[in-house]
């Protein structure tokens, strides 16, 4: 890395008493922090929301409590805070709490940031040595009466979804003990089963994958140990009636690179993207197949299944380059975000399971999309569908670079509703000052058709720095606009992911498991410092070329909102 003049202090967040102060384009216009938490009843609705959306849409953002101390810091290491959007009787009422992870709660007893990199634990306080640092800002999910905050460094954490009270780490009443967990567990909507996985297993760099199956009375029925054939992100998964798919993505973990302070991931343009096979029950470690493709970028799954011939069908977009740009192949080029736009059409591959172990293959067939963050009706997951939502760019449509600045968290400026079964687009632009953010599907009844409900997402009004929460109906076109505008007074940072939770099923639960049969996490314990964990060079010599620039007019660079 290039080197800066360093601040002087001995150590990161050292007692001397400086300004509270955010600084880098991370951190301007929109991306401000909220640092936010509370509630606003009775939100002003323009339109009318359906009687029969009765429940609440949860969805997770990253915001920096304390302004960070590594140069080119970046959206994702960012605190988890959850939104809870309340929909009754055609009102809705807003809330906000941040996770009240371990790193959260000994920053907030320092009263500054005293960890460093993005899932570099080398580059922290000494004060914060040992001490859980994942933040649980990527999904937010409902199970068995708790929600579950989900960041894929570490495990949950268990909130309260009325109140959104953190209880602590989650480990499925002790049959979970992996470091790491998946933010995006998949339900299968036949059974009940939760299929859930950890990558990095063994900790950071190791190749190992850890696969899991929880039922629908929250038992452990099935654990695999598998390996992957390098250590990378595998950030999303696709499920069907049999089989679990690992989209392994170019993008490498080096522990000499983390040890050194780098940077967790970087990019690997010649490397080719996997897929991981393996049997949903029963597996053995030597049943892992890994197919092969051509170099690209994984974006999430939009549904898979199994066809008449026994093959995998998975549907997820895919982009031509690296999205993220932040975790480049060489850290010492890291500047400002490109300006190329990615292609990244919905790809649908079409595996044998029968192939021989690393076979390669080439997309089946490709939708003409452009966007990201893939949702489906979740009804449907694991079986046949022809449904499927995204965020779209549409570089065609007009936008207020004058007015806006750079489009927050890239420019998805409209919402998508497509059709595998006859093709079909209908596209909803939210206008020239605007973003949107990931949206879910909520079934107009139980009973709908596929793909028959409605489409609920934030939108960025970026000239207003605040947001809309907007409802389409999917009988309509999109093209007609949103049947109900929820207007916030304030803006939210770009988020990730989200889900609808059906108020039903908070007050079964809120019965099943009433709230004070959880065990709260002892606050004084769980921040205290574990001495012998990472610091076995000094702290110095991790920290040279990472820490912010002195504030005497030399400038570093940081990052800007990821895509994704």
């Amino acid at each position: 890395m290039a080197h800066i003049d360093i601040i002087p202090v001995d150590l990161p967040g050292s007692d001397s008493k400086k300004p509270l102060k955010f600084s880098g384009d991370i951190f301007q216009g929109f991306n401000a922090p909220c640092r936010f938490e509370g509630s606003v009843e009775q939100l002003e609705v323009l339109g009318e929301i359906p009687r029969s959306i009765d429940g609440t849409f949860y969805r997770v953002m990253p915001d920096h409590h304390y302004p960070p101390f590594v140069q080119n810091e970046i959206h994702f290491n960012g605190d988890g805070v959850i939104s809870a959007f309340k929909i009754e009787n055609g009102e809705c009422d807003f809330q906000q709490m941040a996770v009240r992870t371990h790193r959260f709660l000994a920053e907030k007893k320092h009263r500054r940031a005293l960890f460093g990199k993005y899932r570099n634990a080398y580059t922290d306080n000494p004060l914060v040595e040992g001490v859980l640092r994942t933040i649980s800002n990527t999904n937010i999910v409902f199970h068995r009466g708790v929600l579950l905050a989900l960041k894929e460094d570490g495990p949950p954490f268990a909130m309260d979804p009325t109140t959104l009270e953190t209880f602590g780490v989650w480990d499925f009443q002790g049959q979970i003990k992996t470091p790491t967990f998946t933010a995006h567990p998949k339900f299968d909507p036949l059974t009940g089963d939760m299929v859930c996985y950890g990558y990095e297993a063994k900790g950071d760099a190791s190749k190992d994958i850890v696969v899991y199956n929880v039922d629908k009375e929250g038992r452990k029925t099935d654990e695999v140990w598998v390996k992957a054939p390098w250590c990378g992100m595998i950030h999303d998964i696709g499920i069907t009636r049999n089989y679990i798919i690992f989209p392994l993505t170019p993008i490498t973990v080096d522990a000499d690179r983390i040890k050194r302070g780098g940077n967790h991931f970087a990019w690997q343009p010649k490397l080719d993207q996997a897929y991981g096979i393996l049997p949903r029950r029963g597996a053995k470690s030597e049943d892992m197949k890994w197919f092969y493709a051509d170099n690209a970028f994984h974006g999430h799954v939009a549904n898979a299944y199994e066809n008449e011939e026994g093959n995998i069908v998975i549907d997820l977009t895919v982009a031509d380059g690296n999205v993220f740009y932040f975790f480049p192949p060489d850290e010492s080029r890291v500047g400002e975000p490109p300006r190329v736009k990615f292609n990244s059409p919905m790809h649908r591959w079409v595996f044998d399971p029968k192939a021989p172990d690393g076979t390669r293959y080439k997309p089946h067939e490709l939708f003409d999309t452009q966007g990201e963050f893939a949702r489906s009706d979740d009804r449907y997951l694991g079986q046949p569908y022809n449904h499927f939502f995204l965020c779209v760019i549409d570089p065609t449509k007009p936008y207020n670079f004058q007015r806006c600045g750079p489009p927050v968290g890239g420019l998805f400026n409209c919402y998508g509703h497509f059709n595998w079964k006859n093709h079909s687009k209908s596209i909803w632009f939210a206008g020239d000052c605007s973003t949107v953010q990931e949206p879910v599907f909520i079934p107009r009844s139980h009973d709908a058709p596929e793909g028959d409900g409605y489409l609920m997402g934030l939108v960025n009004r970026l000239d207003e720095l605040r947001n809309d929460l907007v409802i389409l109906d999917t009988a309509r076109p999109f093209e007609e606009g949103p049947i109900a505008v929820v207007k916030l007074p304030f803006k939210l940072r770009t988020g990730l992911h989200g889900n609808f939770v059906e108020s039903k099923d908070i007050k079964e639960w809120n019965e099943r498991l009433p709230r004070d049969q959880i065990p709260r996490q002892n606050v004084d314990e769980v921040i205290k410092a574990k001495a012998g964990s990472v610091y076995k060079d000094g702290l110095k010599p991790i920290m040279n070329g990472i820490l912010q620039p002195a504030a005497n007019g030399v400038k570093g660079t940081n990052g800007v909102n990821g895509g994704h």
